[in-house]
């Protein structure tokens, strides 16, 4: 396997084309990416787009995704890693994407001097947190979350 962080300057076309083409199921919620809303997302100052191929030769296949951002504490100048979303293609689970990726979001933030990392995992989605739960986080915090749908 192999990462791939995006920027501008990559070939944003391939890498839609190849996550429209994946193997995803309603719970990666990958609703049809465009080349526009990457560019868009991308130009944002300290978001990381972190794509997973597997490293066969020419026939690299698209295995999993993450976008995450650099935040930073209002009060005391602390970095801090915000993963967004982790998503793993429908037919590679269970085969070391999610703990690929992560490992390269950790080194990620390590490399950035990030003081933690935080991401949120929905309770029914068991395989994702048992992987998290593997990798030793320093805490594991019930949370409830809230969303409002603003109607424009």
């Amino acid at each position: 396997m192999k990462a791939r962080i995006f920027s501008l300057g990559d070939d944003l076309e391939k890498i839609i084309s190849d996550i429209n083409n994946a193997s995803w199921d309603a719970s990666n919620q990958i609703f049809g990416y465009s080349e526009s809303a990457l560019r868009n997302y991308l130009s944002m100052e300290g978001v990381i787009f972190l794509s997973c191929y597997s490293s066969g030769g020419n026939d690299e296949k698209l295995l999993g995704i993450s976008s995450s951002r650099i935040e930073m504490k209002p009060y005391n100048n602390d970095c801090w890693l915000y993963i967004d979303e982790i998503d793993v293609c429908m037919d590679q689970r269970q085969k070391g994407v999610g703990k690929f990726i992560m490992q390269k979001l950790l080194q990620l933030a390590r490399e950035h001097n990030c003081k933690e990392v935080w991401l949120g995992a929905e309770s029914e989605n068991h395989a994702a947190n048992m992987l998290y739960n593997s990798m030793n986080p320093d805490e594991v915090s019930e949370i409830i979350g809230y969303s409002y749908r603003i109607k424009i």
